[in-house]
C-alpha cells in the first residue's frame, strides 16, 4: 500500500515537470509570436515612410540606364518607358558623368593598415599578419568590384550597404552587397549605430523549397508556409524595375515559385543598460519566426556607405537628383536641332492645288512637271535661332560644374589652357570635389574591416591556411590565421609558429579590438597621372628609391626588375672598365663566369679565384639559380661572398669559421692554398652554405649601386 502511494507520489512529480515544461514552451511561443507582430508592423511603418525614396530611385535608375522620357501614369499607377513626344534624342551625360566619378574615385587600391595595440615586438607582427590577412580577403571576396557597385549606388540612391557573415557551408567570412530597395532602416534612426537605431530588416527574394528544406529553420514555422507569393520584391517599385528591364515574368510555377523572406536584426536592452542583437526570420504567412537567435554581438551584421553628407540622416538627397534636371533640358535642347535638321532644312515647296505636278527622276538630274500657270515655289525658312546653340553650352557648363566633371577630366583639353601643369590643376580640383565620397568610404571599409575581424576572432575555430600575394603578385607569405576566440598558440620552441603538414608556419591570431585604418589615394597626388609624374620626379632626386617608386607605379615581380636592372648597370660599368682597357694577361670574367656555370650545372664544383670580379661572378652565376644544381650553385656564390666580405673589411661569423674548418678537414692538403678557400668535396660530402636553410635557394646580395670597393647598397 505504502508503496502504490510512493509510486503514485512520483508520476505526479514527473507529470508536474512535463507540464511546467510544456507551459515554459508555450510561454516562450507566444513570447516570440508577439514580438513578430512587433517587428511586422515595424516593417510597414518604415516600408511607408521609405516609399518616395523609392520612387526617386526608380526614377534615377531608369534615367541612368537611358530611359529619359519615362513617365508616371497615376490612373494606372504604371511607368511608360518611352512616350511619343517630339524630343528623340537621349544624351546620356548623367551615365557618363557617373562611370567617370566612380572610375576617379576608386583609381587607387584602398590600403588597409592594422595599427598595433602596444608597442613590443609581438604586437607589431600580429598588426602586420592582420593587414595581410585584410590584403587577402580583398582579392578573395573581389571587393574592387563591389566597391565599383557600392559607389554606383551611392551615387544614385545615396548609400551602399553591404552584409558581412559567416558562411558556415565555406568555413569562411562572407561579404554581400545589398540592395538599397531591400533594406528597411528604423525610420526614426539618425545612424547605423545600435544606440540610435532600434532595428533594421532586410527583405530578399527566396526559393521556396530553400525555405522548407533549411534545417536551421523551425519545423512548425516552415509548416506555416504552404504558398509562393507572385511579387518578385517586397518594394512595388522595385518589382517595376525587375519587369520591365530585366523581363521577368510576375507569375510563379511550381519550378520558379518564390518568397519574399524578411531578416531582421533588432537591439535588445538587459537590466544593466547593455544590449546585444536579436535575429529573426520571417515570411509573411508566418506566425511564428522561421529561425529566431539571441546574438552575443552588440553590433549589426550591415556596414552603411553614404555618399552624401546630410547631418542626422540616413537617406540623402543623392548625386542623381541635382544633375538630371540639367540633363533633360540638354536633351529637349538637342532634340529641338535634330527635329529642325529632320524636317525643316530639307526644305519645303509651295504648290497650287491641282497644279498637276510630278516629279521625274533621270540621270540628269530631277525634272519637275505642272500645270501651265499654276505656281512651284521653295518656301524660304527661318534659320535655327542662335539661342538655341547658346543655351545649349550655358547647360553643358552647368552640367559640368553640377557633377564635378570638367573637360580636363574627361580626356578633352579646355580652350586656353596649354600647360601641362594648367591641365594638372584642373584635374585636381575635379579630384577635389569628390572629396567627400573618398573620405566616406575609408570609414566605410574601416567598418567592415573591423566586423570582418570580429567575425574571424569569433568563428574561426581552427587554423587557415592564408597566400597572401602582397602588391602585384610580390612578397608572396604563406602563413595561418585562427580567431582569438578559438584559445590557440603557436609553438614557443619555434616562435611562436604552427605546424601544419611538413611545414611551419607563422600564425595569426585574430582579435576583436583591432584598430583599423584605411587610406584610399596617394600622398603624391590627386590624380594616377599626377602620382606617376610625382614618383618619377622623386626618384630622379633621390628623395624615393627603386623599389618605393615601382609599387607606385604599380609593377609587377618588383624584385625581378630590381635585380636585373642592377645587374645590368654592374655589367654595364665593368664592361665599360674592359673597353678602357685592363692590365695584360686579365681575363673576360663574364665569359669566365659564364664557363662555370656550364661546368656547375653538369655537376663539377668549381672553386672560386681570389682576384676574380666577384660582383660580376654573383650576378651570372645567380641566372642559373633554380636549374638543379642550387646546391653547388649556392655554395660557389657563398665562396664568393666571402672573399667580397674579406675585401670590404667585413669580419667572418664565428658560423663561416667553423664552416671553413669543415669544409678544410673535408679536402686533401695540397689542395688548399694559404689565403685561399678550399676546393669543394664531392656532390654527396657538401654543406649548405652558412645563413640558408635545406632547399632554399642562397641569399644573393644586390648589385650595382656601388663605387668600386664599397659595399652594394641595399
Amino acid at each position: 500500500m505504502d508503496k502504490d502511494k510512493a509510486q503514485s507520489k512520483k508520476l505526479t512529480r514527473e507529470e508536474q515537470r512535463i507540464e511546467d515544461s510544456k507551459h515554459a514552451q508555450d510561454t516562450q511561443d507566444a513570447e516570440r509570436m508577439l514580438f513578430l507582430a512587433d517587428a511586422k508592423v515595424l516593417l510597414a511603418r518604415d516600408a511607408d515612410a521609405r516609399r518616395k525614396f523609392d520612387y526617386e530611385w526608380m526614377v534615377r535608375d531608369l534615367f541612368r540606364r537611358g530611359y529619359h522620357f519615362s513617365r508616371y501614369q497615376p490612373t494606372t499607377q504604371t511607368v511608360v518607358l518611352a512616350s511619343k513626344q517630339s524630343a528623340k534624342i537621349p544624351v546620356n551625360l548623367t551615365a557618363m558623368a557617373m562611370r567617370s566619378i566612380r572610375n576617379e574615385v576608386t583609381s587607387f587600391r584602398p590600403k588597409w593598415e592594422c595599427l598595433p595595440r602596444y608597442m613590443n615586438e609581438e604586437s607589431k607582427t600580429q598588426a602586420r599578419y592582420t593587414g595581410m590577412f585584410l590584403d587577402y580577403e580583398f582579392d578573395r571576396l573581389k571587393l574592387k568590384k563591389k566597391i565599383k557597385e557600392t559607389i554606383t549606388h551611392g551615387l544614385v540612391t545615396s548609400v551602399g550597404i553591404w552584409r558581412i557573415l559567416y558562411d558556415e557551408r565555406k568555413k569562411e567570412v562572407a561579404i554581400y552587397l545589398v540592395d538599397p530597395f531591400d533594406w528597411y532602416p528604423d525610420s526614426y534612426a539618425e545612424s547605423l549605430d545600435p544606440f540610435e537605431m532600434d532595428h533594421c530588416i532586410m527583405a530578399t527574394r527566396r526559393s521556396q523549397d530553400w525555405i522548407l528544406h533549411n534545417p536551421e529553420f523551425d519545423e512548425q514555422a516552415k509548416k506555416e508556409v504552404v504558398s509562393s507569393e507572385a511579387r518578385l520584391a517586397y518594394s512595388e517599385y522595385k518589382q517595376f524595375m525587375i519587369q520591365a528591364v530585366k523581363n521577368s515574368g510576375q507569375y510563379q510555377t511550381e519550378k520558379n515559385s518564390t518568397n519574399i523572406l524578411f531578416e531582421g536584426e533588432f537591439r535588445i536592452f538587459h537590466d544593466d543598460g547593455k544590449h546585444h542583437i536579436r535575429r529573426v526570420i520571417w515570411t509573411e504567412q508566418n506566425t511564428r519566426p522561421l529561425y529566431w537567435e539571441d546574438t552575443d554581438e552588440e553590433d549589426y551584421s550591415f556596414s552603411l556607405y553614404q555618399a552624401d553628407i546630410n547631418p542626422k540622416e540616413i537617406y540623402g538627397e543623392g548625386w542623381m537628383k541635382h544633375v538630371m534636371p540639367i540633363n533633360r533640358v540638354i536633351d529637349m535642347l538637342e532634340s529641338s536641332v535634330y527635329d529642325y535638321n529632320h524636317r525643316v532644312a530639307k526644305g519645303r515647296i509651295v504648290v497650287d492645288r491641282d497644279s498637276g505636278v510630278r516629279a521625274i527622276h533621270n540621270t540628269h538630274g530631277e525634272i519637275v512637271s505642272k500645270n501651265k500657270g499654276s505656281e512651284v515655289r521653295a518656301m524660304d525658312m527661318p534659320a535655327l535661332p542662335v539661342a538655341t546653340q547658346n543655351q545649349i553650352e550655358r547647360f553643358g557648363r552647368y552640367f559640368e560644374d553640377i557633377s564635378g566633371r570638367h573637360d580636363a577630366s574627361l580626356g578633352r583639353v579646355p580652350a586656353g589652357v596649354k600647360a601641362g601643369i594648367g591641365i594638372a590643376e584642373l584635374k585636381q580640383a575635379d579630384a577635389t570635389s569628390q572629396d567627400d565620397l573618398v573620405d566616406n568610404l575609408e570609414d566605410f571599409l574601416a567598418d567592415v574591416a573591423r566586423k570582418v575581424m570580429r567575425v574571424v576572432a569569433k568563428d574561426y575555430k581552427t587554423y587557415k591556411i592564408i597566400q597572401a600575394l602582397g602588391h602585384k603578385e610580390e612578397d608572396e607569405k604563406y602563413f595561418a590565421v585562427v580567431g582569438k576566440g578559438a584559445n590557440k598558440k603557436g609553438n614557443k620552441d619555434h616562435q611562436g609558429k604552427v605546424k601544419i603538414g611538413p611545414d611551419w608556419l607563422d600564425l595569426a591570431i585574430i582579435g576583436d579590438d583591432n584598430n583599423i585604418r584605411v587610406t584610399v589615394g596617394s600622398w603624391l597626388g590627386y590624380t594616377k597621372e599626377m602620382m606617376q609624374e610625382k614618383v618619377l620626379k622623386y626618384t630622379q632626386i633621390g628623395l624615393i628609391d627603386q623599389k618605393t617608386a615601382l609599387r607606385l607605379l604599380e609593377f609587377g615581380s618588383i624584385n625581378e626588375i630590381i635585380q636585373e636592372t642592377r645587374k645590368e648597370s654592374l655589367m654595364k660599368s665593368r664592361l665599360g672598365q674592359q673597353q678602357q682597357g685592363g692590365h695584360p694577361g686579365e681575363q673576360d670574367q663574364f665569359g669566365l663566369a659564364e664557363v662555370e656555370n656550364e661546368m656547375m650545372l653538369e655537376g663539377k664544383p668549381i672553386k672560386p679565384d681570389p682576384h676574380d670580379d666577384h660582383e660580376v661572378h654573383i650576378a651570372v652565376h645567380q641566372d642559373i639559380l633554380g636549374q638543379g644544381a642550387d646546391d653547388i650553385v649556392g655554395e660557389h656564390i657563398q665562396l664568393h661572398q666571402e672573399y667580397l666580405n674579406q675585401s670590404w673589411g667585413v669580419p667572418q661569423t664565428s658560423q663561416d669559421n667553423t664552416r671553413n674548418q669543415q669544409v678544410q678537414a673535408q679536402q686533401p692538403q695540397s689542395q688548399g692554398q694559404e689565403g685561399q678557400p678550399p676546393m669543394m668535396g664531392q656532390a654527396g660530402q657538401r654543406g649548405q652554405p652558412s645563413g640558408m636553410m635545406a632547399g632554399q635557394a642562397p641569399q644573393i646580395p644586390p648589385m650595382g649601386g656601388a663605387g668600386e670597393g664599397q659595399p652594394p647598397t641595399q
